[in-house]
């Protein structure tokens, strides 16, 4: 259910009114990568913990620390208009992976039960990118 919430976010985003200005209506790069975090957020009613981000050239990868409180949450990834595949790998303190998601789509998610709280790390991958993509993942819950 969160998937298709980050998805309608992002679509919801896409569509312009008629007659806007494409430069005022349309972020891009990390300006639109934060405005679709906080589309989850606000779309999905889910409060952001955390976040990270950065920029990857297709085929590469990165590595981040982010913040995770203990219960429920979820990692969602999102990137730019450059890229059409971002993929995730979320493990907790200790290294044991807690979920990945390797579908074709450039909203990747990984919905888990936090232990405990502490850094956990994500692993993200860009597949699929026209040049360098910016890329996002939040921790929501």
């Amino acid at each position: 259910m969160l998937k298709s919430l980050a998805a309608a976010a992002a679509l919801s985003f896409a569509v312009m009114a008629p007659g806007a200005s494409a430069q005022a209506q349309d972020p891009s790069g990390a300006a639109l990568v934060d405005l679709l975090l906080d589309m989850v957020s606000s779309e999905a009613d889910l409060t952001m913990q955390s976040k990270v981000s950065g920029r990857l050239a297709q085929g590469a990868s990165n590595t981040a620390t982010i913040q995770v409180p203990s219960g429920p949450v979820a990692f969602i990834g999102v990137c730019d208009e450059n890229c059409s595949d971002v993929d995730m790998i979320v493990r907790d303190p200790s290294g044991r992976e807690m979920g990945r998601d390797f579908e074709d789509d450039d909203v990747p998610m990984v919905v888990f039960e936090a232990a405990t709280a502490g850094r956990y790390t994500v692993e993200v991958q860009m597949p699929a990118c026209n040049g360098t993509c910016n890329w996002g993942v939040g921790v929501f819950n």
